[in-house]
């Protein structure tokens, strides 16, 4: 449940909480790096409070640490290769989680005995709870931690993709972000309660309702059928990769 925790807090850091000024701005001002790596401190503190103790401190310290020397590595790498910003992106947030797999296994950390004795008893008030183990908990994160990935992540993912072989296209800004997002959670949802077919459906069915538009788009610019296709397929690929995790998962620990 440990790692579920760390990943999802990682996710949270440098996605949700982590707007696109801050990721700039990273790459001028140590402060904000800085900041950044509080923030990853402070959300790993937080989710991660059922293991509480000096040696669990110090480890989720180090782990912040390690993170902004991560990003460090990686804004001076970007100002150098600018052109493999994706690729960048892509082996940063790997090594944040290699980072997150080799060094918790070093601090050992166990569950307070204080906080695991008040889950006990909240078990007692509320018997339901007591159906849930470590491995169901650490499904039910997993999930969350994709959920929230597929979103702003997959996003940024989708966007460099464009903008390394596309970027003479004009990005079509919240809308079509929106509209990946929807389709990335249904995608999720299919794969979970195994309507694969639906997947296909829901693909012809965007393409047909948006084609008036990708057809007037298309003159004026030939590029934009690329476009359409490698950003459609990225963001297909990203979904149905992170369901799939779900669905081995559900089969794992449920």
């Amino acid at each position: 449940m440990l790692y579920s925790l760390l990943i999802l807090a990682h996710i949270l850091s440098d996605f949700t909480f982590q707007s696109e000024n801050t990721s700039k701005n990273k790459r001028k001002s140590n402060f904000t790096l800085l900041k950044h790596g509080i923030i990853v401190f402070v959300i790993s503190y937080i989710l991660t409070i059922y293991y509480f103790s000096l040696s669990y401190f110090f480890m989720i310290l180090f782990l912040s640490l390690l993170h902004i020397a991560v990003d460090y590595i990686k804004v001076r790498l970007t100002d150098k290769l600018s052109n493999y910003s994706l690729e960048l992106i892509i082996s940063d947030q790997l090594l944040h989680l290699l980072v997150i797999f080799i060094i918790t296994p070093f601090f050992n950390p166990v569950s307070n005995p204080e906080l695991l004795a008040f889950f006990k008893e909240l078990t007692n008030i509320y018997p339901a709870l007591a159906s849930l183990t470590e491995a169901k908990i650490s499904f039910l994160l997993i999930t969350l931690t994709v959920i929230i990935f597929n979103f702003k992540a997959a996003t940024i993912l989708v966007r460099e993709t464009l903008s390394k072989y596309k970027s003479n296209i004009t990005r079509e800004g919240d809308k079509g972000e929106a509209i990946g997002n929807l389709e990335r959670l249904l995608i999720i949802v299919f794969i979970f309660f195994e309507y694969y077919s639906l997947i296909g459906l829901m693909f012809t069915a965007k393409s047909l309702i948006r084609f008036k538009e990708i057809e007037v788009k298309a003159e004026k610019n030939s590029s934009f059928v690329e476009y359409y296709l490698i950003g459609s397929f990225i963001s297909i690929l990203i979904a149905i990769s992170t369901g799939s995790l779900i669905k081995i998962f559900s089969y794992l620990w449920i």
